[in-house]
C-alpha cells in the first residue's frame, strides 16, 4: 500500500507535467518520462514482496531479464532465469511450512534512473503470520533495465539487514 500511494503521486505528478507541457518543452517531457520510469521501477519492489508473500514464483520470475544474475551469498550466484528460479524455490520464503508476509520499510526504498538503466534498493521484513514476529530481514540491491519496453531486474545482490531500535 505504501509504495502504491507513493507511486500514485509520481504518476499524478507525471501526468500534470505532461499536461502542462503543451509547448513541447523537452525538459518537461524528460522529467515526466523520468517520473514514469521511477514509478515503473518501484513496481518491481511491490511485485517482489507480493510474489514472496503469495509464493508466486511465476510472477516473481516475470520480473527478471533472461540473462540476469542473482548473488545470494558469498561465492553464490545464479545466472539466467532457470537457475534463479531454482534458487528462489529453495529459499525459506517458498517452503510449504513457511507462512510469511513480506513487507518493507517504504522510507528505505531508493530508485535511480538514467535513460534505459536504473537501480533499486530495498529491505524485506518477513513477518511470520502465526507469531506476528519478524522471522527474517534481508536487503536487495538491483540493477534494472528497460527491456522491450518493460523494466526488468538484470542483476540482484541480496544481503542481510539488521533491525535496530
Amino acid at each position: 500500500m505504501r509504495a502504491l500511494g507513493f507511486g500514485g503521486a509520481i504518476v499524478t505528478f507525471a501526468f500534470v507535467l505532461s499536461a502542462c507541457g503543451g509547448s513541447g518543452n523537452s525538459a518537461d517531457a524528460d522529467q515526466a518520462q523520468r517520473a514514469a520510469d521511477t514509478y515503473a521501477i518501484t513496481q518491481i519492489e511491490e511485485k517482489v514482496h507480493e510474489s514472496l508473500s503469495k509464493k508466486d514464483i511465476t510472477t516473481l520470475m516475470g520480473l527478471w531479464a533472461p540473462h540476469a544474475t542473482f548473488t545470494f551469498g558469498p561465492g553464490k550466484t545464479a545466472t539466467g532465469i532457470q537457475q534463479i528460479r531454482r534458487t528462489w524455490l529453495k529459499s525459506p520464503a517458498f517452503k510449504p511450512e513457511t507462512n510469511w508476509v513480506s513487507d518493507h520499510p517504504a522510507w528505505k526504498l531508493h530508485v535511480t534512473v538514467t535513460g534505459d538503466r536504473g537501480t533499486l534498493h530495498f529491505e524485506c521484513h518477513f513477518i511470520d503470520v502465526k507469531t506476528e514476529k519478524v522471522a527474517a530481514t534481508t536487503s536487495a540491491d538491483m540493477d534494472v533495465a528497460r527491456v522491450n519496453g518493460r523494466w526488468l531486474i538484470t542483476r540482484m545482490v541480496g544481503g542481510t539487514a539488521e533491525l535496530t531500535q
